[in-house]
């Protein structure tokens, strides 16, 4: 069994190895807060591996990110290892998505049940991912660290959604089934690899901190205040989207392969 003391480290837990919903919500609160979602691995050729002992040196040590089935395969992980109950899950996207279209079930989410409850734990749906656990209660506005949002139901599943400026914005529907690694394994293939990802084509960066949510799509970087304020700037070279990347998602830079080949594509577009 793989040691989470490395990843415990990494996002500066010192609390008690419990299954309690307090340590719950402050696990994905430090979590998502710590590591950032990122596509740096599909958008340069890298394999993206979800073994556990990769994932964990991937995160604790080569000081990089990941993408959803990565981020929630290793809270899953760490969540069994302290005990909670906890079941994977399938989701398909539908934020920007007409209503008439059907998207394949490419995120992974988690089922977490403790103290009687059951909760929705998401460490990795990129600029919107929830930051702390909800409770799988649907019609009820729950508030987290930035912003609210609320389970509607939707036939025999939910759909998760958050508050925009005016409206409520649908994020992405599930249902309780269970999935499992080999499910997973499939979707990840698919999307790290296949020619129309968004992550393949996709300079994709996005971190939450206690002030808003940093937020990197090819050259534009974006900060996103929690009282409504966004701040955009262009990057122009490879040095200024390297510093962000750096600076604002704490990803390593210098042993990807082919990322500076990759950044001047985007550069040049």
């Amino acid at each position: 069994m793989t040691d989470i003391a490395s990843y415990l480290e990494l996002i500066q837990y010192q609390g008690p190895r419990q299954a309690t919903q307090d340590v719950l919500r402050t696990l994905h609160i430090r979590h998502t807060q710590t590591i950032s979602f990122e596509s740096l691995s599909p958008f340069t050729g890298m394999t993206v591996d979800l073994d556990i002992d990769a994932l964990m040196n991937k995160f604790t040590k080569q000081r990089r990110g990941g993408y959803c089935y990565e981020h929630n395969t290793l809270f899953q992980y760490v969540l069994r290892n302290m005990g909670f109950t906890v079941q994977g899950l399938a989701a398909r996207v539908r934020m920007n998505v007409p209503d008439n279209v059907v998207t394949p079930r490419t995120h992974m989410l988690l089922l977490v049940e403790v103290g009687g409850e059951k909760f929705i734990a998401d460490t990795g749906f990129g600029r919107l991912t929830l930051t702390a656990p909800i409770r799988l209660v649907p019609d009820t506005v729950q508030d987290t660290p930035h912003g609210p949002y609320r389970l509607q139901s939707k036939d025999d599943a939910f759909c998760l959604q958050t508050k925009g400026k005016a409206e409520w914005q649908d994020l992405y529907d599930f249902n309780l089934m269970p999935h499992y690694r080999e499910d997973y394994e499939v979707c990840n293939w698919y999307t790290s690899t296949h020619p129309s990802s968004s992550f393949v084509n996709e300079l994709i960066a996005a971190r939450p901190d206690q002030m808003g949510r940093h937020v990197l799509h090819n050259r534009q970087y974006s900060f996103y205040h929690l009282d409504g304020r966004v701040e955009r700037k262009q990057l122009d070279s490879l040095s200024q989207i390297k510093s962000v990347l750096e600076n604002e998602f704490r990803i390593a830079t210098s042993e990807i392969p082919r990322l500076d080949v990759r950044l001047s594509e985007i550069l040049a577009a």
